[in-house]
């Protein structure tokens, strides 16, 4: 579990990819998420290595590329395939057109694409022409219609948003720099990627909410730990600006989330983190570094309690209990 020694380089930096950077030496925030869990559920996810994405998280991606780097969108992903006129799919529509030639319809799918083939050079094979559009692609990854469609909706209401739209402005900051510094406490080495760093020291936080409406995001806050995300970024982007060479970026000065929801009508909220929550993030992440520190320096990555221990039922069903049996 120790870092390549090899890998000194503290600061920030353009360019690395999005796997590059996930597969990279350094702890980040959604790293000592696991922590949380346990020691050994951190070890068993580097293991693991890096794992495909999800539909939501590739949705997420595209949400971040289409938005932060526009330029780039169709560099990485490629349009959806569109089914070419009179393409074949099924045997039955491989027997049925031997059939109108006059041709025996007896055999595998296989052996019938071959006849049919010999007889009609020109016959299109639905299987065949997605291979070929998927070769033809390369390494981009093919989205569908209704993919595109969300995201792009979800960018359009992005932009649209009176202030959202103000802190992604073309040319206002740089996306997806990948900070690196060594924790001065721990000697950790750590790491976090900005979604958008803005010339004047505001990062912002690009998220797909399924409710970002201030009660339904301070949920995901809890949920997802984001209250940890802001102290984390911010102490560290400025940790990356001292410890590493001129890069031209300034010091960071600010946290912004802007959640956008997946679904129409793609509503749109910018919320600040309050001081308290931050300082309460702050205590969070720096007691699951320790902990990580700790093992790392011990090499021992411990799952659950080692002791048996009492165990209850969880509140909500205690409350639910206390409810149903109220004037017993």
């Amino acid at each position: 579990m120790k870092h390549d020694v090899k890998f000194n380089r503290v600061g920030v930096y353009p360019g690395f990819s999005n796997e590059e950077y996930h597969t990279g030496p350094g702890v980040s925030k959604s790293s000592l998420d696991v922590v949380d869990k346990s020691p050994a559920h951190f070890k068993q996810s580097r293991l693991a290595g890096y794992k495909k994405s999800t539909p939501a998280q590739k949705r997420g991606t595209m949400f971040h590329t289409i938005v932060l780097e526009p330029e780039t969108f169709w560099d990485c992903y490629a349009k959806p395939f569109e089914e070419p006129a009179g393409a074949l799919k099924t045997a039955d529509d491989i027997k049925s057109r031997l059939k109108e030639l006059g041709l025996p319809t007896n055999g595998t799918k296989p052996v019938l694409t071959d006849r049919l083939r010999e007889a009609d050079p020109d016959v299109i094979f639905l299987d065949e022409a997605k291979a070929a559009y998927a070769d033809a692609v390369g390494k981009k990854e093919i989205i569908t219609e209704e993919e595109l469609a969300t995201v792009e909706a979800m960018r359009d209401a992005v932009m649209a948003h009176p202030r959202a739209g103000k802190l992604f402005a073309p040319k206002s900051g740089v996306a997806e720099l990948s900070c690196y510094w060594k924790d001065q406490e721990t000697g950790v080495l750590c790491r976090c990627r900005p979604d958008w760093w803005r010339f004047d020291g505001k990062i912002v936080d690009l998220k797909s909410a399924a409710d970002a409406s201030p009660e339904g995001f301070e949920a995901s806050m809890a949920k997802w730990s984001y209250y940890k995300q802001d102290p984390f970024y911010l102490d560290g982007a400025s940790e990356a600006v001292k410890q590493g060479p001129d890069h031209g970026m300034p010091a960071p000065t600010a946290f912004i989330f802007v959640a956008c929801e997946p679904e129409a009508p793609h509503a749109v909220g910018v919320y600040v983190l309050g001081q308290e929550e931050r300082e309460i993030g702050r205590r969070h992440y720096r007691k699951s570094l320790e902990t990580y520190a700790e093992c790392e320096a011990k090499d021992e990555w411990p799952a659950y309690s080692d002791r048996i221990e009492p165990i209850g039922l969880p509140g909500w069903f205690l409350r639910k209990e206390a409810y149903e049996n109220e004037g017993e």
